[in-house]
């Protein structure tokens, strides 16, 4: 496409922004594209937010609705969400391609998370196979996530090579923003309760609630692609044409020049370096998911806390750690200016988050406290000397936990240490530290490595990878830490990092732009 140029008359009221005195688009056009580029930012909050939301109240809620589930079923319903995302990425990044568009998708993305919330929240009207039902709306709420395809292939499109570092950590904030604030909303919820109430037959409580609070967000989100909101933007191939333009003019050529005129086989990247570069994505959310999976029924194995305060308390480090990763991430593109990104990613990224990992290990002499169970009244007290046949055979009493910890399925749990809140919290804090520089700086990397070419596919390919260690780690995790504990979940996170660590240090010299590595 040729670069436009605007009209003498609109001149005056539109000035032209520019390459090198070659128009690019006029000042309204930037700032539409300024618009559509936050309309993807919500977007990509939304949908973070909505695969987290459920984290802290899913494996209550999945009691609620079913008391026979184990832990291991609990990891395959977390990874139900990415998995839907690991098919429907790579899709949605073709039909990006294949459309030069993302409305479209994005739309049709919406839709399927609307209905999927909606299907969440109802889930207690099922009165048989509620634990499959609910694998099942996590999967649609999952496919619909295929969304934060289409926006990332908005912003390497909508953006300038000068913008991309800010604006792709602007996206990544708000993805990470949505993963830490997703149980602050159920924290918000929990003075509905568990039982709540009902309105017009639906059931109103704190589980249920996120799925009525995520449909109401979804549908926000849908009105703002209205067409009088939201533009399509080919700024990045005009840049490209551009550039490519100046260099003919000036009798230079460059990898830019031959790209803007579809040479791209001639200059293809360095796989190695982006394959280092998806290995580090990988392992990043891998080590992320573990606190995500594990944080609520860790909490209630090895301190003995019950689940509504498993809520508040984990719910509340989430928000603080949203605090401090929005500083952090506005924070990078302004180091980005003054210091390699590669420096960034590793040493701000990786090693931090590496460290953070060491806190996980069990570092106090006592065992945690055992999961006990007992015949409760309704007023709370507990009746001893029953069995619970006995126990259930009388009314206004129930067979429930009546001490929290770890159950004697978990053998483990009588020999190894337990882990202490304090060194948690230290751990998770560092961790804090390193996600952000680790988000942000493997997508701008990998993006400025395939140079200016069309990107939904490879996009898609990255959300996909992302969506994989997704799958992959609640299922080996909750595995892991049931059948050898916390030792064993610990090490193998910090093992993984410590491989990314010296992988990225013997690759270091590769991981640059394409045309810096063509010169």
């Amino acid at each position: 496409m040729d670069t436009k140029v605007a009209e003498n008359e609109n001149n005056n009221r539109n000035p032209l922004i520019g390459l090198n005195g070659m128009a690019l688009e006029t000042s309204a056009e930037k700032r539409t594209r300024r618009y559509s580029l936050w309309i993807m930012y919500l977007t990509t909050f939304l949908q973070a937010m909505a695969g987290s939301i459920v984290i802290t109240g899913m494996w209550p809620y999945l009691q609620k609705l079913d008391s026979t589930t184990s832990k291991e079923w609990f990891g395959w319903v977390v990874a139900a969400n990415p998995l839907g995302q690991l098919i429907s990425s790579p899709l949605i990044g073709w039909v990006c391609n294949r459309l030069g568009a993302t409305r479209g998708p994005s739309i049709f993305c919406l839709v399927v998370f609307i209905c999927a919330n909606c299907w969440y929240a109802v889930l207690p009207l099922h009165q048989d196979g509620s634990k499959w039902f609910i694998l099942v709306a996590r999967f649609l709420v999952g496919v619909s996530s295929g969304s934060i395809t289409a926006c990332r292939t908005f912003v390497t499109q909508g953006t300038l090579v000068a913008e991309r570092t800010a604006s792709i950590s602007h996206l990544s904030l708000s993805q990470a923003l949505g993963f830490v604030l997703g149980p602050a909303g159920q924290l918000a919820l929990k003075p509905l309760g568990e039982e709540g109430f009902f309105i017009g037959g639906l059931p109103v409580n704190m589980y249920t609630g996120v799925g009525w609070m995520t449909t109401t967000l979804g549908l926000v989100n849908l009105i703002f692609f209205h067409p009088k909101f939201f533009h399509e933007s080919d700024i990045a191939i005009r840049e490209a044409q551009g550039k490519a333009k100046i260099s003919e003019r000036d009798g230079k050529t460059s990898v830019t020049y031959n790209m803007a005129n579809s040479n791209v086989a001639t200059h293809k990247p360095d796989y190695l370096g982006i394959m280092v570069i998806v290995f580090t994505f990988f392992i990043v959310f891998f080590e992320f998911v573990l606190l995500e999976t594990l944080g609520t029924p860790v909490s209630m194995d090895q301190f003995g806390w019950s689940a509504e305060r498993t809520i508040v308390i984990v719910g509340t480090a989430m928000i603080i750690s949203s605090i401090v990763s929005t500083s952090l991430f506005f924070l990078i593109p302004i180091g980005a200016k003054y210091f390699d990104e590669r420096v960034l990613l590793i040493g701000f990224g990786v090693v931090p988050y590496t460290l953070g990992r060491i806190f996980f290990f069990p570092y106090s002499s006592e065992v945690a406290p055992m999961r006990r169970l007992g015949c409760l009244h309704s007023n709370g007290t507990e009746l001893v000397g029953l069995n619970e046949e006995q126990c259930n055979a009388n009314d206004d009493v129930h067979w429930k936990v009546v001490q929290h910890g770890c159950p004697e399925a978990q053998t483990w749990c009588f020999e190894l240490p337990a882990l202490t809140p304090v060194t948690v919290a230290i751990g998770y804090a560092i961790c804090t530290l390193g996600f952000p520089c680790c988000m942000v700086l493997c997508q701008t990397i990998f993006s400025k490595m395939l140079g200016p070419r069309p990107q939904g596919v490879w996009m898609g390919a990255l959300t996909s990878i992302s969506s994989l260690a997704r799958v992959v780690g609640p299922i080996f995790v909750t595995y892991i830490y049931t059948e050898y504990g916390t030792i064993a979940t610990s090490g193998t996170a910090v093992g993984l990092m410590v491989l990314v660590l010296v992988i990225l240090l013997l690759i270091y010299k590769r991981l640059v732009p394409l045309g810096k590595r063509k010169s």
